[in-house]
């Protein structure tokens, strides 16, 4: 059996769980946030994982439009997850989040982020 099936299939059901999670917190407002940060940063590394895999083996020879559509995609999760990494890190380490950075808030401009993430991905083919 060949890898990139399963590598693509794991890639897209840790990116849709990451991405889903991220919509559905920055609609309620960050509420359970906290709830499900790991589960969250835990399906976003295996799909920065994965997507990194999957850059090597199916993009390695060159670069060309649909590797840079796919690069702004991957800048895109990488800000996105740094985001939502810091800002679970501050909260547990003050206890509470502040009026600048409220859960709401991270998980909103993450969204933003994983929407265009998700719109190179789906672009790409035919850029």
């Amino acid at each position: 059996m060949q890898p990139l099936p399963i590598i693509i299939a794991v890639h897209l059901l840790s990116s849709v769980f990451w991405a889903g999670t991220t919509f559905v917190l920055a609609r309620a407002g960050g509420a359970d946030a906290a709830g499900l940060a790991k589960p969250q940063m835990g399906a976003a590394f295996v799909a920065m994982g994965s997507g990194i895999l999957l850059w090597q083996l199916a993009h390695a020879g060159g670069f060309g439009s649909m590797e840079a559509t796919l690069a702004v995609g991957a800048a895109t999760a990488l800000t996105a997850f740094a985001i939502q990494a810091i800002g679970a890190l501050w909260a547990l380490r003050s206890g509470a989040a502040g009026p600048a950075a409220t859960p709401g808030r991270i998980q909103r401009v993450a969204a933003a982020l994983l929407m265009v993430t998700v719109v190179c991905m789906a672009i790409a083919r035919y850029a």
